[in-house]
């Protein structure tokens, strides 16, 4: 009985580690890709086209993905 609770606790902190590890990875890839955007949306012209709505999209996108992870929540927690 106690081994099956053991197991339990190890699959909880299991999961507890992977999905600070994934908020991060979320945090920092929607961080990129809102500098993507904006890089675009800097000179409009890069690859050849406007590439203004490309930009927004990626943009709206990089939000979406900031405003998702966990890292954001915990760093307006105190950093907890």
């Amino acid at each position: 009985m106690l081994d099956k609770y053991n197991k339990m606790l190890d699959i909880v902190k299991w999961r507890s580690r992977n999905t600070k590890k994934l908020g991060k990875i979320l945090f920092v890839l929607g961080i990129l890709i809102c500098l993507a955007g904006a890089g675009l949306m800097f000179d409009g012209a890069i690859l050849g086209e406007t590439t203004t709505n490309v930009a927004i999209v990626l943009g709206i996108t990089g939000m979406g993905l900031i405003a998702t992870s966990t890292e954001r929540r915990a760093m307006n927690n105190g950093g907890e």
